[in-house]
């Protein structure tokens, strides 16, 4: 198996699930970079840098991304509840025609 072969077999919902694993990562990086530097001119510039359009992307991406990854691990563990409380049987039809 190749490994185009491995990443097409991969569900669209994980590819979500790991994108915003990555954003939720790079954003408070790069808002302390960006937004809140840590050095005294960052500290007196943070007030008015902080309100720029690009620092309340990066929080916004920051708590919204908190908030999605916690919900796909609601998901997931209903998923696997679901899977343990009612797992799938397979079911034999026999023809009593004949």
């Amino acid at each position: 198996m190749s490994i185009t072969d491995f990443v097409q077999k991969i569900p669209a919902p994980v590819w979500l699930y790991a994108f915003w694993i990555l954003l939720h990562f790079v954003a408070p990086h790069l808002y302390v970079y960006f937004c809140t530097p840590a050095t005294i001119l960052g500290f007196i510039a943070s007030p008015f840098v902080a309100p720029a359009p690009h620092c309340s992307a990066f929080r916004w991406v920051i708590y919204n991304g908190g908030n999605t990854i916690t919900s796909m691990w609601v998901v997931l563990g209903g998923w696997l509840l679901q899977k343990l409380i009612f797992p799938t049987t397979v079911s034999t039809v026999t023809d009593k025609s004949s």
